[in-house]
């Protein structure tokens, strides 16, 4: 089993498309995770397929799904009804643009609900949500959660084929406790995706691998016999660190060069 590898698009695509040409990787776009690109979604789709010129349709896509504001477990009926819109409206783009998945944010801001009312609440919206949405991956990350109980939770209840998870390990890094070899084992039956980048566990810094106090390529290898599906996205913002990132990569032999 081999792992797939994608670049997160945290630069222009001028910029992103030397990489793209360069390593065999896909690319996740994040540029659809903002709401002007969703009010404007079909011109920005058509503007997007004409940036990305010859590699669209060469190059694997998955689309990061807009987070900002949204909040998937809300108790305010008004919430949740923008959040479904604005999730409904990326997942129309990640359909128009043939992505392989999509991505969410699961929205938990931790000691902001009970852990009762937010399992009651997001699993009501996941479960409206996902029906009749069956042709695209749906993942869900951790972004803010101290734990992966609340994930888990969603997971095992909805249990849907193309539902499951995206484990951000910078993102548990920085903000849990809890170990990320932990979270790999004991979440390992429902990981999709995963967000690759690197801190010293005070903050969410999306370094280079190198960089930090993880073990990038050690965790790389814990993963390797999880899921023949699995993906990793490199979530570094610097654009050298990544290319830096993707060299090593390819001398540990996790990617070729095209």
């Amino acid at each position: 089993m081999s792992i797939r590898f994608y670049v997160s698009q945290l630069v222009e695509t001028e910029k992103i498309i030397p990489v793209l040409k360069k390593y065999d990787v896909g690319l996740e776009v994040v540029q659809f995770a903002h709401p002007y690109y969703l009010d404007n979604r079909d011109e920005m789709v058509k503007t997007y397929k004409r940036e990305l010129s010859d590699l669209y349709g060469a190059v694997d896509l998955i689309i990061h799904g807009p987070y900002a504001d949204l909040c998937p477990g809300a108790r305010d009926h008004e919430i949740k009804r923008v959040t479904a819109l604005r999730m409904n409206q990326a997942y129309e783009v990640a359909q128009n643009l043939k992505a392989k998945k999509i991505l969410y944010h699961n929205g938990y801001t931790p000691r902001t609900y009970t852990y009762i009312e937010w399992k009651r609440n997001v699993y009501e919206y996941w479960m409206e949500f996902t029906k009749d949405k069956d042709d695209i991956s749906i993942v869900v990350e951790n972004v803010l959660d101290e734990d992966y109980e609340l994930i888990e939770d969603l997971m095992s209840k909805v249990n849907k084929d193309n539902f499951s998870i995206c484990i951000d390990i910078g993102h548990i890094n920085a903000y849990s406790k809890i170990d990320v070899f932990e979270w790999i084992k004991n979440l390992s039956y429902k990981i999709n995706h995963i967000h690759l980048h690197n801190n010293y566990g005070d903050k969410d810094s999306h370094m280079a691998i190198y960089k930090g106090n993880m073990n990038i390529i050690k965790i790389l290898n814990t993963l390797k016999n999880i899921n023949e599906n699995i993906t990793v996205s490199l979530e570094i913002t610097d654009l050298e660190e990544l290319k830096e990132s993707l060299d090593i990569l390819v001398k540990e032999g996790f990617i070729k060069l095209r």
